[in-house]
Formats: structure tokens, C-alpha cells, sequence
């Protein structure tokens, strides 16, 4: 898990509740056995802060208030022997959605990749709900300080910090002047 602020990026992991998923979790308050795990705070366990100047320390927990976060990036990995599915209630209701691309701004970054909206939603529609983070899948991330990039199967997004979203565009797009 790779949670990125404005002023530095922290690795380590988020505990959810066994039917819960991570944007569950930053969208509402985590419960576990009756004990709240953080409206306003987003708890991780060991943690390796990466600040802006290179520098870098590890921490066994740490608590990164939500509405700091620019985002949040999860590679997914199923162990092996391991059902996705093995341990959810039995039944879901599932709702079609449909991919929509889009390129979104962020302080310091740019996110590609796919969000979703139900079938006749456009991206205002998407982006412009009460969630605080919204979903973002098979996501190309590039850092625009140092044009570093990766990539992660699954992004939530701080809708608060988003600058300005679109279609996504080509490079040679990128480079021209807005006038």
C-alpha cells in the first residue's frame, strides 16, 4: 500500500475488516470488534515514510489524517490457495458500471486510468458525489516534480485534493500551451 501526501509518501499496510474494502475504509469509519479504527486518521502498520528530501525512516504505526492524502495505491496480490472470494458474505448486490478513462491533476502528480459510474453517469457525475475518495483502476501515475511513474491496479483519490480532471491525452497534447 503506497499512501502519497504533498510532502511525503508512506508504505505499509491498512488494516480492513474482512468484508470491507480499502475504499470503504477511507470513505467511512473502519470498526473491528467494536473498536473504531479512525474516522478523521487512516491507520498503517509498518511503515516506511519517505519525505521529500530522500530521507527515509520506519515506523511500526503510524495514523495519516485522511484529509491529507492525495491518495492511496494498492497493487492487489491473492495469495496462493487463496479465493478472492473465499471469505465474503454469500451475497452481493452488484450493480453494472461502466469504465470511463480519465487523467486526473493532483498536486505534484497525474493519475491515468479508468474510474466508474453507473451506466448513464458522466465524469462530472462521478467525480462530483459526497465520497471523499473515489475509485481509480489500472492507474499510470507520474510524478510531475521528477517525471518518475508507476503503475497500480487499483487508486482511491482524494476527490478534495483533485485539481482538475478530463479525458486523458496524448504526450504531445501534454506539452502544448494553454492559452
Amino acid at each position: 500500500m503506497l499512501v502519497c501526501t504533498e510532502t511525503c509518501t508512506f508504505s505499509g499496510h491498512v488494516y480492513c475488516g474482512s468484508h470491507q474494502r480499502l475504499l470503504d475504509t477511507l470513505n467511512q469509519t473502519a470498526v473491528t470488534n467494536s473498536i473504531s479504527l479512525g474516522k478523521e486518521f487512516l491507520p498503517l502498520r509498518q511503515v516506511e515514510v519517505s519525505l521529500t528530501n530522500g530521507k527515509k525512516k520506519t515506523t511500526p504505526e503510524m495514523f495519516i489524517r485522511k484529509s491529507n492524502i492525495l491518495f492511496v495505491g494498492e497493487i492487489c496480490e491473492v495469495q496462493p490457495g487463496t479465493s478472492r472470494t473465499e471469505d465474503r458474505p454469500p451475497v452481493y448486490l452488484i450493480r453494472p458500471k461502466t469504465p470511463v478513462a480519465a487523467e486526473i491533476h493532483l498536486p505534484s502528480y497525474m493519475l491515468r486510468g479508468q474510474m466508474y459510474g453507473e451506466a448513464s453517469q458522466q465524469m462530472l457525475d462521478i467525480v462530483d458525489r459526497a465520497d471523499k475518495f473515489i475509485a481509480l483502476t489500472d492507474v499510470e501515475i507520474h510524478r510531475t516534480t521528477d517525471n518518475a511513474s508507476s503503475t497500480f491496479d487499483f487508486v482511491a483519490v482524494n476527490r478534495d485534493k483533485i485539481i482538475y480532471v478530463g479525458e486523458p491525452t496524448t504526450s504531445a497534447e501534454a506539452t502544448l500551451p494553454i492559452n
